[in-house]
């Protein structure tokens, strides 16, 4: 059996800014793989009997960006981006997870035929939550 459990944490005032400071690279790593997501879609779409070079790329597309493609690109994001190694892998991949799920739940209908409005951009501070997938590990429990 699975058991998960929710904690609410009273963090001090260092600990707040550290929290929004990963709210917000959260955020910022949420837009960028959306973004590589709709661009995709844009440039591999258009319509059935004709495309326009105008909104039709002439060179080649690009790798469909899924859940598995992004979670391999965090190595490089880290290593052009300092800053996000400070976020454990984990929270971060949580955080692609979401968007895949929002991103299949808009693409997929559901069993009853119904499929949900597309993922947005998270504006800042829109970001409120984030995830720790184990609660023993090394780093957390130090």
């Amino acid at each position: 059996m699975i058991i998960s459990h929710c904690y609410k944490i009273k963090p001090n005032q260092e600990q707040i800014a550290k929290i929004d400071y990963w709210l917000e690279l959260l955020r910022r790593h949420w837009n960028y793989a959306l973004g590589q997501r709709l661009d995709w879609l844009n440039r591999s779409r258009c319509p059935i009997d004709r495309c326009s070079i105008v909104s039709s790329p002439i060179g080649e597309i690009p790798v469909r960006p899924d859940y598995y493609f992004q979670q391999s690109a965090l190595k490089q994001t880290k290593q052009l981006f300092p800053e996000y190694k400070e976020i454990y892998s984990e929270v971060q991949q949580i955080n692609l997870q979401k968007l895949d799920i929002a991103w299949k739940r808009w693409l997929i209908p559901d069993k009853t035929g119904k499929r949900f409005g597309r993922p947005r951009f998270k504006k800042s501070g829109k970001l409120r939550s984030l995830s720790f997938s184990r609660v023993n590990h090394p780093f957390i429990s130090s």
